[in-house]
Formats: structure tokens, C-alpha cells, sequence
């Protein structure tokens, strides 16, 4: 049986200062009891070096929140299979920041797209370099699309998971970045059932972030289908809307959204 996990992300409430002084603060009361890393810090390679994971996880707790979902992540260099296996180092330091954090999933999404499979051998070396240094970890890898980069569309994970087979090695699925690339989200996740373990949560108006329910996506049909497939993981709230001064408000909408649906469907949740 199904059991989802309603986690916000810091990316939700980027935009007004601290993003993840102001996820501590109104997560918790808009009904969120946990959380996930994001933001421009975390995407700063080597930067895990100075952060302190203990008092983030003290800060966490004290404001109401039982638990991180994710920890976001540098990329893999695309430029050539040597700068990818290089690159992989400063991953390996989030990872064990990661482990600090109690987190059990590292998530980051692809260099920069090129035409055609450019880039793609390079992040296979990456990642198969990469996935050996993480095994006896008490962390999974899933990987994100975002539109635009190298990984966006099935073409890019079917190149990917036909050259690394990993059993710490899944996928992120976010429905914004799927819905700008014109991905059908519901087939993706039908296709990749095993290796779906975390979802961004976002809904849009062509490619434009806005609250959750406001938009085209069938939010509805895909948790119907994450259900159908006893998905086991975090609904991570990303909502990037355009008027960043509504977002504590938006993301008290989106979880009662959330919850409104899940219970429409009959979905337990925590």
C-alpha cells in the first residue's frame, strides 16, 4: 500500500531571504512535517564542507519537523567523461553531508543540454563512478529532470539506466519540469515504476511555476498513478510562482490542496 510523504522544500519558499529560516518557520504550521533541501548553497560545489548538519537537523526539530526528504546536489560536469568523473568528488561531499543530515536521498539534475546525446556519455562515466563510492551509504541517488537540461525527457533516462544499473540509483520526478517539456508524466512513472522514489510537486500554466491547483496539470491523475504503483516516498512542494511575497500563503493552499486530493483518492499521508 501506498504511503506518501507531504515534505515542503526550501525552493518553496525561495524568493524573501533565508529560504531555509523561512521553510522552519511556516512549514510546520501550514501542516508540513517534513522538509527537504534546495537552494543556491546547495547547488555550490564543495559547499557542504561548512555546513552544519547537526544544528540544521536541532533547527528542524525545534520548529516542528521530524525529518528531511532530500538533499539537493552539484551536477555532474557534461564538458567530457574526465571533467565528469572529476566532478564527482564535491557529489561525494554532499553525500556524506547527507548522511550527517539523516536524509536518505541526494538529488541533482543534469549539465548543461546540447543537441542531440552530447553530454550523456559524460554523465554515465559520472555516475558510474560515482555509484561505487556511495555503496554502503545509507543513501539513494535520484535524479531530476529539469527542462532544458541534460536531463529532461524519457530519451535521456532510457540513454541513462540502459548504461548504469545501480540499486541505489532512481528517479526524481518533477511534474513542472515534465510539463514544460511536454513529457506525459503518468506513462513516465507507469514506465519507470521501480526506480520512482521521490516526486517534486508543482503545477504550471505552460512553463510558468504557479500555486498548486491554479494550473493545467492533472495533479489528481498522477497521484492516482503513484498510488497504482505503491509508491513509497515524498511529495516535495516546489512551487516557484512568479509573486514570491504570497508564498507562505501558497504553501498552506498547496497542502491543503494536496490533502484534499490524496483523500479524495483515498491515499494515507503523513
Amino acid at each position: 500500500m501506498s504511503k506518501f510523504i507531504m515534505s515542503c522544500t526550501t525552493c518553496a519558499l525561495r524568493g524573501n531571504g533565508d529560504e531555509v529560516a523561512d521553510t522552519f518557520t511556516h512549514a510546520p504550521g501550514a501542516g508540513y512535517k517534513y522538509w527537504g533541501t534546495a537552494g543556491p548553497s546547495l547547488w555550490t560545489p564543495w559547499i557542504a564542507r561548512w555546513l552544519d548538519a547537526d544544528k540544521m537537523r536541532s533547527q528542524a526539530a525545534e520548529a516542528g519537523l521530524k525529518g528531511c526528504t532530500e538533499v539537493y546536489c552539484p551536477q555532474i560536469a557534461t564538458a567530457s567523461e574526465e571533467a565528469a568523473v572529476k566532478s564527482i568528488d564535491a557529489i561525494v561531499v554532499q553525500a556524506e553531508f547527507t548522511v550527517r543530515l539523516a536524509c536518505p536521498l541526494l538529488v541533482f539534475t543534469g549539465g548543461k543540454r546540447e543537441e542531440g546525446d552530447a553530454g550523456l556519455a559524460a554523465t554515465v562515466a559520472g555516475l558510474q563512478a560515482l555509484m561505487p563510492r556511495l555503496e554502503g551509504m545509507p543513501i539513494r541517488v535520484a535524479l531530476e529532470p529539469h527542462y532544458h537540461s541534460r536531463f529532461q525527457d524519457d530519451h535521456d533516462y532510457d540513454y541513462i539506466f540502459s548504461r548504469v544499473d545501480h540499486p541505489q540509483l532512481g528517479i526524481t520526478v518533477d511534474t513542472g519540469h515534465f510539463h514544460s517539456a511536454g513529457v506525459d508524466t503518468k506513462a513516465f512513472i507507469r514506465r519507470y515504476a521501480a526506480r520512482i522514489w521521490n516526486v517534486h510537486l508543482k503545477d504550471h500554466v505552460g512553463t510558468q511555476s504557479v500555486n498548486i491547483g491554479e494550473g493545467e496539470i492533472d495533479l489528481k491523475g498522477i497521484f492516482a498513478v503513484l498510488d497504482e504503483i505503491g509508491f513509497d516516498g515524498a511529495l516535495a512542494l516546489e512551487i516557484e510562482p512568479e509573486d514570491t511575497t504570497k508564498l507562505p500563503m501558497y504553501v498552506k493552499q498547496s497542502y491543503d490542496h494536496i490533502a484534499s486530493l490524496l483523500g479524495e483518492l483515498g491515499i494515507s499521508y503523513e
